[in-house]
């Protein structure tokens, strides 16, 4: 039989195909075998031992608190009542060279 260059071409793509597979399938195994070494490994190991009532002891209170997102209770800020500053003597909201009798609605923008 003739080997063509089509049929060459052919059988190289089919080894390539193979190649490549026969790769996935050694490293599934591969990764197969240390998850079940991993597994071995930590069914030896016994688990820590805590009671429930220790835990519950050293849970927060306010676990917003302890990640400082929010203030917690015993250290909440205390606001005094806003007063206007005792010596101002003129609003604010006005130009001081603008004389206060002036209409707002005629003023220039």
């Amino acid at each position: 039989m003739v080997d063509t260059p089509r049929r060459q071409e052919g059988l190289q793509r089919v080894q390539i195909g193979l190649t490549g597979l026969a790769g996935v399938v050694l490293l599934v195994g591969l990764a197969n075998i240390v998850i079940e070494k991993a597994r071995v490994d930590d069914a030896a190991l016994a688990p820590p031992v805590t009671t429930t009532l220790e835990t519950n002891a050293l849970a927060p209170k306010e676990p917003l608190a302890e990640l400082g997102v929010q203030p917690a209770p015993e250290q909440a800020p205390i606001v005094p009542d806003l007063q206007p500053d005792p010596n101002l003597k003129k609003p604010m909201d006005r130009d001081p060279a603008q004389p206060l009798d002036r209409d707002p609605a005629q003023q220039p923008n």
